[in-house]
């Protein structure tokens, strides 16, 4: 959901600094490393195309029915949101190698930690106390404004449900092969 991603963008990306720790203790800039630019990559490649995915297939449930249909989005939006992700993740990595630069190893996961409770904040409050609602929403924007209900277990088989698993994944096992291998680094 767009109001969540700038959030686990920021959190992943400081994840997998903190994944590669040992090694970035040794670098000298944190912006031209392998590590910064397979995250950099990761992020372009996976996590952005993933949003545009559920944006452009589920525009309203992608807003938390802030839109109803993809029309509603101006034709910049997804660009300049594209961008954020990149400066979100980039400003996660980058906050993350000075942490540990400064051996502030406990700041730096404190930070990770903190933006991705901000995202479940958000996924599960909202701003008006009906995230998880909008989260658990399988009908559309049309279906949302007129106030249709649904069982919640009706989401675990809808469209939605059904892409997050599959997009999820392909996000997640890259995801989870460069944290692993880059913590395991000598």
């Amino acid at each position: 959901m767009l109001q969540t991603d700038l959030f686990f963008s920021y959190g992943l990306s400081a994840g997998l600094a903190l994944a590669a720790r040992k090694k970035l203790k040794s670098e000298p800039n944190p912006l031209v490393n392998k590590y910064f630019l397979a995250t950099l990559l990761w992020l372009a490649l996976g996590f952005i195309p993933q949003i545009q995915y559920l944006q452009g297939r589920f525009p309203a449930w992608e807003s938390m029915f802030v839109a109803s249909s993809a029309s509603d989005y101006p034709p910049w939006f997804m660009s300049l949101y594209s961008m954020s992700i990149i400066i979100m993740g980039t400003l996660g990595f980058y906050f993350t190698f000075i942490l540990i630069k400064k051996g502030k190893v406990s700041a730096a996961v404190a930070q990770l930690m903190g933006s991705v409770a901000i995202a479940l904040l958000l996924a599960t409050v909202g701003w008006d106390g009906a995230g998880y609602q909008r989260v658990l929403y399988p009908g559309t924007g049309a279906d949302w404004a007129k106030g249709v209900a649904f069982p919640v277990q009706v989401f675990f088989t809808s469209p939605v449900f059904i892409s997050l698993l599959w997009l999820e994944a392909l996000l997640l096992i890259p995801y989870s092969v460069l944290f692993i291998s880059w913590a395991r680094e000598p």
